[in-house]
């Protein structure tokens, strides 16, 4: 049998599965089910889709497996891992497939370094396939996996949680404390990133780029024979980028270069793939410029550290609108930074604005701060005090007011566009 029958014959062994969340994956597993597993009783496990009430969870006892949603916290339900035979699409695919995977991870640079891999693969005449949190589940692209194919797939930590397998080539772009709210721990959080070089063994490849690997992996075993670590690697091709068209980060391509010597990609396809990239929504990306202002969306920084990283990487913001959810990650380091950095304007919103307003206020370093209700008051103020560059960065979560980082993103740029009318 070939790799998509055996991934069926074994879920065809249950008569019944529970889907624990149905979001994107669980409504795709769903999908799938109805087109291969026929003959199993299939649960839906879900508070919005229960007829049971504050008693949806008693679905759990009635399946033999529980397909377990990423966006579902067993340790903020109470919920122990082993208290169910729980599993996920994102295991049970590794398992699977694992052999044929590139899988990156890392708390920021994912999406982007994903979309470059599957686009210089292709570039160079390989088959890939992209999927994984970047918007695609991979059972959706099953069918289309050849013996030759790459599977490119970009995983959150929520993915990892709990799994046992490892891709055959990993990848761990960065490291900095996330999710707090998600996890038992900081430690909890790092160990699920881990699952994606925990369970490889010495046939296969693990890349990170870490400046302080001891920190992290000093209770680790990395069984991974090809091991790399491309922190400070010379780049054979260095590139720039301008503000319209997107920047990558030094980091990305330290290891997109790794890479591309790894799986024999040629060096036209890797140039062609970097003199062709454009930035990603959300990501540093140019919205337009309205009465001599440009805006940069930066969306997709949800922690401090991002917030840092595109200050460095645009060096002439003139002002900065910060703020967000607020879910525990520590801020004194961007404070710190805003306080000896050159913008001239920072305004704050939301609940983390209201913190990072308070303390560098109190410091009487900064004359140009504000704090405004929200993010419509913030761009409306931005307008008044810019005279170049505005960068909305928030270093926070959306969690407060609005679904996700795109949500907010895009809530940014209909406000930067109807100041042309």
């Amino acid at each position: 049998m070939n790799k998509l029958q055996n991934f069926i014959s074994e879920l065809s062994h249950y008569k019944s599965i529970a889907i624990f969340g149905y979001g994107v994956e669980g409504k795709s597993f769903h999908a799938f089910a109805k087109k291969y597993l026929q003959d199993t009783e299939i649960v839906i496990v879900d508070k919005a889709y229960s007829k049971e009430g504050e008693n949806y969870l008693d679905g759990l006892e009635e399946a033999e497996l529980i397909i377990k949603s990423p966006g579902i916290s067993l340790h903020n339900l109470g919920i122990a891992y082993d208290e169910y035979n729980f599993t996920s699409i994102t295991e049970l695919f590794i398992k699977h497939f694992g052999e044929q995977i590139i899988g990156v991870t890392g708390t920021k640079g994912k999406s982007t370094l994903v979309t470059l891999i599957d686009a210089m693969l292709k570039y160079d005449g390989k088959k890939s396939l992209l999927c994984g949190n970047i918007g695609l589940s991979p059972l959706e692209i099953m069918e289309q996996i050849e013996e030759d194919s790459f599977v490119v797939m970009e995983f959150s930590s929520h993915q990892l949680h709990h799994i046992h397998y490892s891709p055959h080539i990993a990848i761990l772009t960065n490291l900095f404390a996330e999710h707090l709210d998600y996890y038992e721990s900081e430690d909890d959080y790092y160990r699920a990133k881990f699952n994606i070089f925990l369970h490889q063994n010495e046939d296969d490849i693990f890349i990170i780029n870490l400046p302080n690997m001891e920190k992290f992996f000093s209770r680790f075993e990395i069984l991974a024979k090809h091991f790399y670590n491309v922190y400070a690697k010379r780049l054979e091709t260095p590139y720039t980028f301008d503000i319209k068209q997107g920047y990558i980060h030094h980091a990305t391509l330290q290891i997109l270069e790794q890479l591309q010597q790894i799986v024999g990609v040629s060096e036209v396809a890797y140039r062609e793939t970097l003199a062709n990239f454009k930035t990603l929504p959300h990501r540093l990306e140019y919205v337009g410029e309205v009465d001599g202002i440009a805006y940069i969306n930066d969306s997709i920084a949800t922690i401090p550290e991002a917030t840092i990283e595109a200050l460095k990487i645009l060096k002439d913001v003139d002002t900065l609108i910060v703020g967000g959810f607020d879910r525990g990650v520590a801020y004194e380091g961007l404070i710190e930074f805003l306080l000896e950095s050159d913008v001239n304007n920072i305004i704050c919103f939301s609940d983390t604005g209201k913190q990072i307003y308070e303390k560098i206020k109190s410091s009487k370093k900064r004359a140009n701060l504000f704090y405004e209700k929200n993010l419509q008051e913030s761009v409306f103020k931005a307008q008044c005090v810019t005279k170049g560059l505005v960068l909305f960065s928030p270093a926070a979560s959306s969690f407060n007011d609005y679904k996700n980082f795109v949500e907010r993103g895009e809530h940014f740029r209909e406000l930067v566009k109807n100041q042309k009318g």
